[in-house]
């Protein structure tokens, strides 16, 4: 049995938006060309655009991070991901939230 194997070269963007773009136009194209898992007469594309008048629209950009509680050393550093971020004096030996976006880290 021969397993295929896709490989996309490296890309390289000049930011979000460009990166984003690119993905769309990807999504599209695999929507386009597969069938879908449960209607095999329909590709995804061809359900999602019967189904899109009954999608509720989406108003505002999506919020997503990752979220999980820490606590602050006595040297005012608050460890996430392998990397010490400093936080004010005030906060040692207080628990904190470290929210982790694609573009930042808060600390709450």
């Amino acid at each position: 049995m021969v397993r295929e194997r896709f490989f996309t070269p490296r890309l390289r963007v000049k930011s979000y938006d460009e990166l984003n773009a690119w993905l769309l136009d990807q999504c599209i194209a695999y929507a386009k060309g597969h069938p879908h898992p449960e209607r095999r007469e329909e590709t995804i594309w061809q359900t999602f655009e019967a189904e899109r008048p009954a999608l509720v629209p989406y108003a505002g950009r999506f919020d997503g991070f990752h979220s999980v509680p820490a606590s602050v050393s006595k040297t005012c550093l608050v460890r996430f991901d392998n990397n010490r971020y400093s936080v004010s004096a005030s906060a040692v030996g207080r628990p904190v939230e470290v929210r982790a976006y694609a573009e930042r880290i808060e600390l709450r």
